[in-house]
């Protein structure tokens, strides 16, 4: 983020980039918007496969060759149901102040690789649980809108904001997001 000011655009041309530069359509253009600080309007797009993901006042949508419609969390769901996702597991080893093993255990599922796709996935109710290790604020500001809009939550571990980035929890169902914090700072 480049500027002053209250309003501030947060762009990333290529998030994902190894994807991008294996060929993997999991990258994709980031853009956000931000009034004092806050993420208030965002956009993903994945020009090869053609989808996009983007959120505006009044929710949170995504078009693609299959129509455009509006996105939405899986709701009620209870925690040995929930897919989980992260994008290495590399960082799972440098960070054991991060209890991702405990959560691992306690969820149906988890993948890896997903990159930005990801938290799109989760906006639209396919996913349930993304924990990244150290995001920049151009990785997160423009997919916090998508996913808050669509019904999820996203905050540091401490459950702060996550506009400036850093270990970042998404969750699409509200009332497991602070079972979750629980778990990966505890452990328990």
């Amino acid at each position: 983020i480049t500027g002053t000011g209250p309003i501030q655009w947060v762009l990333d041309p290529i998030d994902g980039t190894r994807p991008f530069l294996c060929g993997l359509p999991l990258w994709a253009n980031l853009i956000g918007l931000t009034e004092h600080g806050k993420a208030v309007m965002g956009m993903m797009s994945q020009p090869y496969i053609g989808e996009r993901f983007w959120a505006d006042q009044h929710g949170s949508w995504t078009s693609s060759s299959h129509g455009q419609y509006r996105l939405s969390t899986r709701k009620h769901v209870k925690l040995e149901q929930a897919i989980l996702h992260t994008t290495s597991p590399e960082p799972i080893a440098a960070r054991s102040d991060i209890h991702f093993m405990a959560l691992e255990k306690q969820v149906l599922m988890t993948r890896y690789g997903g990159e930005c796709y990801a938290m799109a996935m989760l906006a639209a109710g396919r996913i349930d649980i993304c924990v990244e290790f150290a995001l920049e604020p151009y990785d997160i500001v423009p997919l916090i809108p998508i996913i808050e809009r669509a019904g999820g939550i996203v905050t540091t571990l401490d459950g702060s904001r996550a506009e400036a980035g850093g270990a970042v929890v998404a969750t699409g169902c509200p009332y497991l997001h602070e079972q979750i914090l629980t778990i990966l700072n505890t452990g328990s």
